[in-house]
């Protein structure tokens, strides 16, 4: 009974353990989560999948092809040819004509046929390009990624301002929940009139609002972290990490990287795509060359008045080997117009990848300007939030001590909420205009 008792309670812990691990994220860990079950990211890994099958698909084209027929016919009405009478009978009349059925009841066959693709233009390209396409797919999921760890990013950190935010009003409540349990008990002994009372009440009233519709941003927060993971929303989960964290990660505004356009995702993506551009172009070229298989086929054949192809009945063999050779000749400046065609995709490709790369390096250029603004934003911010705090402590003891009213205390109260929320605001853009300037590089 005890080894009983001891095994439940040891999976019970175990089950608990692992319940606290699944719904218990770090930023990493909740951008693991979304990488393995984030739906567009799994249609992107699916789509690697399939490309990798193309490749084989297309590489098979070019393998041995074996292939088996079979086939049993009897012979309702027997074909009837004409020929002229007298070519059998000389006495015949001219012009009669003789019926002639060529053929038996049952005619049966089997056989097995191979080919081999010797050469073929096209096939050499097409395999180049399948290889291609496949790169493509996985620079077009490494992209999702980059941007799903982008997006857990940005919904992570709105989940620890919003919470800092509800924080934030709470403890203001609160204090201002004391001041005014005390301006009551002044009140009923008759040594404060009772405006100040309701200025302190309006104020609370105003801060309970506020502390709802915080409390609500948290819930929309949370919801929308669980969506960018994958993750139902209606599981529970809690952050391991708080805003403390990331804020002690910037320790100033960063010098400006050297940005290589070649280890941009979307650079790798439009590169990608003029090779497949090129190729194409290729392919055209090589439609000017000949074709050639290898083909062998053999048979075996059984006829008779009856259906004897299971029972002993003869059957009489046909092989064929040999080659063939497809040389096109005329197409009217078919070929030469796609030759063309292709050719002036080739070139707006390259067109497309300089664009690209200029694109590319101004986004990173303005991620930089944004982080560096963003930065002294919140530094200003934070002094501003030092102050009011300051102003607002002095206040409350001043009013304390009688001398300034329930009005400088409410209006020193909203200056210092209105500085939080400024300064919780500049260090949300702080945090995602950094990420951002992390994902313009365009790199995992």
């Amino acid at each position: 009974m005890i080894k009983t008792i001891t095994t439940i309670c040891l999976l019970g812990a175990f089950t608990f353990s692992n319940a606290q691990d699944t719904t218990s994220f770090s930023l990493k860990q909740a951008q693991d989560y979304a990488i393995e079950n984030n739906y567009k990211n799994q249609k992107a890994m699916l789509d690697v999948d399939i490309a990798k099958k193309k490749v084989w698909e297309t590489t098979a084209a070019g393998l041995p092809q074996v292939s088996a027929n079979a086939k049993l016919q009897k012979f309702l009405d027997i074909p009837v040819n004409l020929a002229p009478a007298n070519a059998f009978n000389p006495a015949a009349p001219e012009g009669e004509l003789a019926e002639l059925q060529f053929g038996l009841d049952y005619s049966n066959s089997v056989g097995v046929s191979a080919s081999q693709l010797v050469f073929d233009g096209s096939y050499i390209v097409g395999l180049q390009a399948v290889k291609t396409y496949k790169n493509l797919s996985i620079s077009n999921q490494v992209k999702t990624e980059i941007e799903l760890n982008e997006e857990v990013k940005q919904a992570y950190f709105t989940v620890l301002v919003a919470e800092e935010n509800t924080t934030v009003l709470k403890k203001s409540k609160e204090a201002v929940d004391e001041i005014l349990k005390e301006t009551n008990a002044l009140y009923k002994e008759g040594m404060i009139d009772e405006q100040s009372v309701d200025q302190l009440t309006l104020t609370v009233n105003e801060l309970s609002t506020a502390v709802g519709i915080a409390e609500g941003q948290i819930d929309f927060a949370r919801k929308l972290l669980k969506l960018q993971m994958g993750m139902d929303i209606a599981n529970k989960i809690t952050l391991t990490q708080g805003l403390d964290v990331f804020v002690e990660e910037i320790q100033g505004a960063p010098e400006e990287q050297a940005f290589n356009v070649e280890n941009h995702v979307d650079y790798n993506l439009v590169e990608t795509n003029m090779r497949l551009q090129k190729l194409n172009l290729r392919k055209e070229k090589y439609s000017f060359l000949p074709s050639i298989n290898l083909f062998l086929s053999h048979e075996q054949q059984n006829m008779n008045n009856k259906f004897d192809a299971f029972s002993g009945g003869k059957w009489y063999p046909m092989t064929v080997i040999g080659a063939q050779l497809t040389l096109p000749i005329l197409t009217s400046g078919s070929r030469l117009s796609k030759m063309s065609q292709a050719k002036i995709e080739y070139e707006k490709s390259e067109i497309s990848a300089k664009e690209v790369e200029q694109g590319l390096m101004y986004q990173t250029q303005i991620a930089q300007s944004n982080y560096e603004t963003n930065y002294e934003t919140y530094l200003n911010q934070k002094e501003n939030m030092a102050l009011a705090k300051k102003i607002y402590d002095k206040t409350v003891l001043r009013y304390k001590e009688g001398v300034s009213s329930s009005l400088d205390l409410s209006q020193t109260q909203n200056q210092y909420l209105t500085a939080e929320g400024n300064y919780i605001k500049a260090l949300l853009e702080l945090l995602k205009s950094k990420s951002e300037l992390q994902k313009s590089y365009g790199v995992k």
